[in-house]
């Protein structure tokens, strides 16, 4: 493994040798310098290698704020040792826009959950409303998700709490424009994929990825594929979830929305008035028609 002995980067020791090796380091990895071309492997400190450690920062090593400077043991350096790097596999990575048109959910759907659920139509539709505001797919057309910086940091076992932060933190928040959910996503995909798609809630439910047993699915991998196909599968991975667990099915059928909120939200969800946004919406969504 390719060691230096000073950092490179700007106003950095720059010794010849070790900017060839972070040069020679940065061709092998050039398919991950998020567009930069790979500097020539000349040993002297240049702009195009400047700019492909930034490109590499950003992309190979996955990092928020890149500063363009290699150091010895440092992150940056331990990501350009590796052998390669695979990057994310799921298609929900690489397919950038798929259309759902005409894709909705009827009320004979609705009535049809809550048939196996034994509870109220509008209860399942007041937790949809909820979650995701009845928007399953982003403006690309991928299904809505939010990131959860802290399941990430269970899931990997904090080993990205003082290098990626904002992803990886003990702590829930931090989440961000609702744009910038994917783009979170995927860079902790660069670190560890599996983690990553278990750490997103999904869909119309917002269900998150650790779930995916509980919602049906044996793998996260194979959640997140149905969560891209429509809202039948969002709805189908909502009633097996509920399913699953039987205070969260009593819950619902009582309309407890404190209870189910708990169980479905997490401890926090009073922070966010969970449980009275469901009720709200419940009490809108079953009441007369006039």
């Amino acid at each position: 493994m390719p060691e230096i002995s000073a950092a490179v980067g700007p106003g950095a020791t720059n010794a010849p040798a070790d900017v060839r090796i972070i040069q020679d380091l940065l061709i092998r990895h050039s398919r991950w310098l998020n567009g930069v071309p790979a500097p020539q492997a000349s040993g002297q400190f240049d702009q195009a290698t400047a700019a492909a450690i930034v490109g590499f920062q950003a992309d190979g090593a996955a990092l928020a704020r890149p500063d363009g400077r290699v150091d010895p043991r440092g992150f940056t350096l331990s990501r350009l040792n590796l052998s390669a790097i695979i990057g994310p596999q799921h298609r929900i990575f690489h397919n950038l826009c798929w259309g759902h048109f005409g894709d909705t959910l009827t009320a004979a759907d609705y009535a049809a959950a809550a048939t196996r659920l034994s509870c109220e139509a509008a209860a399942i539709r007041a937790v949809a409303e909820t979650e995701a505001r009845d928007e399953a797919w982003d403006s690309m057309g991928r299904p809505i998700i939010l990131f959860e910086r802290h399941k990430f940091r269970r899931w990997t076992n904090g080993r990205f709490d003082r290098t990626h932060s904002d992803i990886s933190h003990p702590d829930w928040g931090g989440y961000g424009r609702s744009s910038a959910q994917y783009g979170r996503l995927r860079r902790a995909a660069m670190l560890d994929e599996a983690a990553a798609l278990k750490s997103a809630s999904w869909g119309l439910f917002q269900i998150l990825g650790e779930n995916h047993v509980a919602a049906g699915h044996g793998t996260v991998e194979a959640l997140v594929t149905a969560m891209m196909n429509s809202q039948a599968d969002h709805l189908a991975a909502f009633v097996a979830f509920v399913s699953a667990d039987a205070n969260l099915t009593r819950a619902i059928r009582d309309k407890d929305w404190t209870s189910f909120a708990r169980r479905y939200n997490g401890p926090q969800y009073a922070r966010n008035d969970y449980d009275g946004k469901m009720r709200r919406a419940y009490e809108r969504l079953s009441a007369p028609v006039r």
